[in-house]
């Protein structure tokens, strides 16, 4: 399953199909598992609610969900009282975490992995905060599994707060749920705002949630399969490896705190929503292109920098490691401004590694503009400078002791002064009046 959805994100990049595995061999009927939930633009559209035809370029996708981010009004979750998640509840004996057609993804794999598309919900034990980030799970036997947090993601800052006590900390792992739960559990909310919120602000109305059966959590009360347990200080167990998003893989087995699972929940006929990683493209890039490319924006917007034109995170760079942002260059030092905010805000600052600017005449999701740009525009001398010591994690083939990395930051905008002077060469290219004329002059023939 894991192979074909590698091979279909290969073949078909930015346009491969969703996947739904039925009759696994070993499994009964209707115990299904999907893959390939984001490798569309139109289907991230449909996940945020917005206008398909906003999908027909990425900047302009991007420029949308930054609005809705900008002008969102956060819309608390509301408990029900029943929910398809109920319709099954296993505890005790019962517990059983192979009764899911859980994959291997990668032949290298030390282990099959439940949890890779996954809501990993945690509560802050200082306050009434719910968070959901995705982790990975391996799973160890029918009632152990792992859940991996990097540190500084605010799962593990809760995980810690429990550990300095010596409190064992509950969780509920969601393997199956609603899209948008997933990728705003892959994005970046801020500090002590619960992803239900900001699901219900985009939908317009409360995020329906249940009380799960052993930790009391909000869990989703649509979800497919829901997993509860306990995390304890010194209970640990080897994980991984697994192969990871930057398309290795990187780190040995690490004694890491493990899941003692006490109660599952699941539908009638669950789907297992997975989501393999592998080097570029896999399927959860283009989620982390358009959801870490409207947070940076944003975070250049709450920072007073004017005039972003547009925000792209590529996809040879998973969608983390390539950031290519346009601006009107308003003053001096403006496009150094930009480099350093977007490299050091939270929204850009984990796992990072180039970020280059570019004028307004430049696509930044187009890399052949973008190569122009930096092949014509940008000095190795002048336009660059490195961030030290920066915020990295295993995942990373280059990462330094600690968690560090290095990262360029590149100014490939034509020089300020000579932009002011006016004396830059001009540009080869048809005039936006001749373009208009021509366009309409062969419209149905040519274009």
């Amino acid at each position: 399953m894991g192979a074909l959805t590698e091979l279909t994100a290969e073949k078909y990049p930015g346009k491969a199909p969703a996947l739904l595995f039925d009759d696994v061999p070993g499994y009964p009927g209707g115990f299904r598992t999907l893959y390939g939930h984001f490798t569309t633009l139109k289907r991230v559209a449909l996940t945020l609610n917005i206008p398909l035809e906003e999908a027909e370029n990425k900047v302009k996708l991007v420029k949308a969900y930054q609005d809705k981010w900008t002008n969102i009004k956060p819309i608390p979750y509301h408990f029900v009282a029943d929910g398809p998640i109920l319709e099954n509840v296993l505890t005790g004996g019962d517990i059983d975490c192979f009764k899911f057609p859980v994959p291997r993804h990668h032949q290298r794999d030390k282990a099959r992995f439940i949890g890779t598309a996954a809501c990993v919900i945690t509560k802050d034990p200082d306050r009434d905060w719910y968070n959901l980030g995705t982790y990975r799970s391996q799973v160890y036997d029918a009632a152990t599994i792992g859940c991996q947090i990097t540190e500084g993601k605010h799962g593990r800052i809760h995980r810690d707060k429990y550990f300095e006590r010596g409190e064992t900390m509950k969780v509920a792992i969601v393997v199956g749920q609603d899209p948008l739960l997933y990728l705003l559990s892959a994005s970046q909310v801020p500090e002590g705002v619960s992803e239900y919120d900001y699901a219900g602000a985009i939908l317009g109305e409360p995020y329906p949630v249940i009380k799960g059966v052993y930790t009391g959590f909000p869990v989703p009360a649509n979800a497919e399969i829901v997993i509860e347990g306990d995390i304890t200080p010194g209970d640990l167990l080897d994980e991984g490896p697994f192969g990871e998003w930057m398309g290795y893989y990187c780190s040995a087995p690490v004694k890491r705190p493990c899941v003692r699972v006490k109660s599952i929940m699941h539908r009638n006929q669950p789907i297992l929503c997975c989501a393999p990683q592998h080097k570029p493209v896999d399927e959860t890039v283009l989620l982390k292109a358009v959801a870490g490319s409207a947070a940076i924006w944003d975070a250049l917007r709450l920072a007073g920098i004017p005039d972003i034109k547009g925000v792209w995170q590529h996809e040879g760079g998973m969608g983390v490691r390539f950031l290519v942002i346009s601006i009107q260059q308003r003053y001096p030092g403006h496009a150094r401004q930009v480099l350093h905010v977007a490299s050091s805000c939270q929204a850009g600052a984990y796992n990072g590694k180039w970020v280059i600017v570019v004028d307004e005449d430049i696509d930044p999701s187009n890399m052949d503009q973008v190569m122009w740009a930096l092949t014509t525009r940008f000095d190795p001398v002048d336009d660059i400078d490195i961030i030290k010591k920066a915020w990295s994690s295993g995942r990373d083939p280059l990462v330094q002791t600690g968690n560090f990395n290095n990262r360029i930051l590149c100014d490939a905008c034509i020089p300020y002064h000579r932009k002011l002077k006016g004396d830059f060469p001009v540009v080869v290219e048809v005039g936006a009046e001749e373009t208009a004329r021509l366009l309409e002059k062969w419209k149905g023939i040519l274009f």
